[in-house]
């Protein structure tokens, strides 16, 4: 059994996913014969490989009408597939069930000629769990068991270890910290290259490009980036929170391993189409988008009822998630289900007070699509592709972060008006010859154009503001950027420039002691 370092330091065996093919028979053959196989039918022997590139050259010959990028990841798949060691973990995802098969390997690798297409590169393995619930791995170790690859191993927040105990107990002890980030582009591109996939934050991912905020155009030209490098994310970085994780694979990558024509059911070949390249993206904010609530307190089925009402009382909760061991949601209690139990005496278990139909969301869907209903129930619970419960977002909770989005635009609004309103006296003669043209054309002034007006000493004389006018000029200037920046459509709130946010409220209340409003 084979010991190596992971990235964290700790060690641990390896462990790698290989998928068992484009049709469910695949699975189950492998799993009833005690193998693991990959698809390339068209693909001879490999035994005598002693590199990937040594497969890549088989791989032109086989297949000389894919591209380069095809057959280099290709090769690197195979290559792992090979090289893969007696005693490390397989896992196997299911592809029309929701569960996957962990195994650890027992043989070498084989060619078996005589075998049907699909069949023939195989690994002997002993099946330890055949059919572990999917619900059993926590989100990111199952976010990283290469959704559109074959053969990639799991090297990234101890993720060998987590499949070790998961084939050992059934339970995925997750992982608590940061992992490091690729420190640049080319380290990204080369641990895809290595292991498959790569996973880090969509903060890291776009911070490799020097990005610190997800405004639109960042998104562009990060897209537009990844496509340069031959990468694809899978969730796409606008789709969760900054911190949230992404997993990064090769562009090419549907139909990974299949062999690009596996035989379809009736006998004819299928040719998988080639992944699609940078998409367009709509700009639409997603559940995924605003900082939720995820250490869910949460109850199951058998509980005495007491153990719900109890933190409900002591933390002013509406509700709590009612789940199974999995954490996969069952349902939800709430004041209202307690009240009928208790009415018709039925007090002794959470399962009495249970509505198993509360509201729920993915990360992935629309903000606005799920306002109407987060509003009328009060939350709605976060779950994942599995339905295991990851958040909670109540009403109150969108009350404040609606307010922390739009609070920037209120207040820049108003500071606008009654900069406009301190000015109106100027005649265009004594404005500053850089905004008059501006005043000539009956147009208002921007917030930098401001700048030059405070700037010019007659102008400030005649506002005659009791302030330091350096000062007011850098106020404005701080203003004028945190306005550019916010003229670009971001994903992630404003607030999070709190530095200013806060510079624009005390510019703010310093013009309201100069412009005095009428009185009511």
């Amino acid at each position: 059994m084979r010991i190596c370092m992971a990235d964290e330091g700790a060690d641990i065996m390896r462990a790698w996913t290989v998928r068992g093919g484009q049709s469910g028979e695949r699975e189950q053959v492998a799993l009833s014969e005690g193998l693991v196989v990959v698809g390339w039918e068209d693909l001879g022997d490999l035994s005598g490989c002693s590199s990937h590139d040594d497969i890549g050259e088989l791989l032109a010959k086989a297949y000389p009408g894919e591209a380069a990028g095809t057959i280099d990841s290709w090769k690197r798949q195979l290559w792992r597939f090979i090289a893969m060691e007696i005693g490390d973990y397989v896992v196997m995802p299911r592809k029309y069930l929701s569960v996957v098969s962990l195994g650890v390997l027992t043989g070498p690798y084989e060619y078996r000629a005589e075998e049907p297409p699909g069949f023939r590169h195989v690994r002997r393995t002993d099946w330890i769990r055949p059919a572990l619930e999917r619900a059993a791995v926590r989100g990111d170790l199952r976010d990283s068991m290469g959704a559109f690859l074959t053969v990639s191993e799991l090297s990234r927040r101890d993720a060998a270890a987590r499949v070790q105990t998961l084939a050992e107990t059934g339970t995925d002890p997750g992982y608590v910290g940061d992992g490091e980030p690729p420190a640049s582009r080319e380290s990204l591109v080369s641990d895809v290259r290595d292991s498959g996939t790569r996973q880090l934050t969509a903060r890291d991912l776009i911070g490799l490009w020097g990005w610190k905020r997800r405004t639109s155009d960042v998104t562009d030209l990060v897209d537009q980036g990844l496509a340069e490098l031959g990468l694809r994310v899978d969730p796409h970085f606008n789709d969760v929170q900054l911190d949230g994780l992404v997993t990064v694979s090769a562009e090419e990558s549907t139909g990974l391993g299949e062999g690009v024509r596996d035989q379809a059911q009736g006998g004819e070949q299928q040719t998988h189409p080639q992944a699609e390249g940078p998409r367009d993206r709509d700009l639409t904010w997603r559940i995924g988008n605003l900082p939720f609530v995820r250490e869910v307190v949460t109850v199951r089925m058998g509980d005495a009822l007491s153990q719900a009402i109890t933190p409900m009382i002591e933390r002013d909760f509406s509700q709590l998630p009612v789940v199974d061991h999995n954490n996969v949601l069952r349902g939800v209690v709430t004041w209202e289900g307690i009240a009928r139990a208790q009415l018709g005496d039925r007090t002794a278990t959470v399962a009495n007070a249970l509505d198993p139909h509360p509201e729920t969301a993915r990360v992935e869907h629309a903000l606005f699509d799920r306002m109407d209903r987060i509003q009328r129930s009060g939350f709605t619970i976060i779950v994942d592709g599995e339905n295991a419960v990851i958040g909670i977002l109540t009403s109150t909770d969108l009350a404040g972060q609606l307010k922390q989005r739009i609070e920037p635009f209120i207040l820049l609004e108003e500071l606008e008006r009654r900069l406009r309103r301190l000015i109106r006296h100027f005649s265009t003669d004594e404005l500053p010859k850089e905004i008059r043209k501006t005043m000539e054309r009956g147009q208002h002034l921007s917030l930098g154009q401001y700048v030059f007006l405070v700037e010019d000493a007659g102008c400030w004389n005649k506002l005659r503001w009791p302030f330091e006018q350096q000062d007011i000029s850098r106020r404005l200037a701080t203003v004028r950027d945190y306005r550019n920046d916010l003229a670009h459509w971001a994903v992630d709130a404003p607030a999070e420039d709190a530095a200013a946010l806060a510079a624009t409220g005390g510019l703010l209340k310093l013009l309201k002691l100069v412009d005095h409003d009428p009185a009511v």
